[in-house]
């Protein structure tokens, strides 16, 4: 199975300072087959503007795939906030570009976002969060079509003014369902992103009994991405990631060029 990190952010992205060409090397040194940068795009993000310049992006990574192309195979993808009220400009955004691979993330719902201090939990227990998160994900995978795979899907379970932030994912397994069987009618796939070894120290996000559930109910489209916003991560955890994805049953990651699974 092949290694790729198919989540990685930079200085494109507000919440990073990192340059590519380390990521890259990074990439390179530990021996990876292909990487995709995803730098981020929300329209509305609450005290932070995550805004993307997409021709400057298109043009720095494009000289750097020509400069490493004997290498290593570089893709240039998009982190999409999605966001039910804006849907229009989010297709118009994705769609201005030839982006390779395209995320779509849920980071924002109802104008409020998860980094605390955040007003997206104000008056909600955890349930009433983890619920709302998870049927919002549902509502969002049901109206776009402009992403190829959906983004951590449990890392709600990161936020919240809780001692116990863990998602009791049996509380939700319906909508997880619902998400699950909508991706796969449509086409999308699912990552496992990483950061979760360090946030919950045991998996990704998602946990691997999604994974396991996406693929019972047919799903084949999966990747793995590091969220690096700092090249030291990039590759992190990847290795055990796919060994998990082999004892599932899956054959291979997912890649794309202009949005087309390779």
């Amino acid at each position: 199975m092949r290694k790729i990190d198919y989540h990685m952010h930079t200085y494109f992205s507000a919440d990073s300072e990192a340059n590519p060409r380390e990521h890259i090397l990074t990439a390179i040194n530990k021996g990876l087959d292909e990487i995709c940068f995803t730098d981020h795009k929300d329209f509305h993000y609450p005290y932070c503007s995550f805004d993307l310049d997409a021709d400057a992006y298109f043009l720095e990574l494009q000289k750097l795939q020509e400069e490493f192309v004997n290498q290593i195979k570089i893709k240039i993808g998009l982190e999409m906030g999605l966001d039910v009220e804006y849907i229009d400009e989010i297709n118009d955004f994705v769609n201005a570009h030839d982006y390779d691979y395209v995320i779509g993330s849920i980071h924002v719902i109802h104008q409020t976002e998860f980094y605390d201090p955040a007003a997206f939990f104000f008056n909600k227990n955890k349930e009433e969060a983890h619920r709302e998160f998870f049927l919002n994900t549902l509502e969002c995978v049901q109206t776009f079509d402009c992403f190829n795979c959906l983004g951590h899907l449990d890392y709600i379970c990161r936020y919240g003014p809780y001692e116990d932030k863990h998602v009791d994912h049996q509380l939700y397994q319906d909508i997880i369902d619902d998400i699950l069987r909508t991706l796969i009618k449509k086409g999308k796939g699912i990552e496992v992103n990483t950061s979760g070894y360090r946030d919950l120290k045991t998996c990704g996000f998602p946990n691997f009994n999604i994974v396991q559930r996406y693929y019972e109910l047919g799903g084949r489209m999966i990747t793995v991405g590091t969220d690096s916003h700092t090249s030291d991560r990039v590759g992190e955890h990847v290795e055990e990631v796919i060994s998990e994805y082999q004892r599932i049953g899956f054959e291979d990651v997912s890649t794309f060029t202009k949005r087309v699974r390779d």
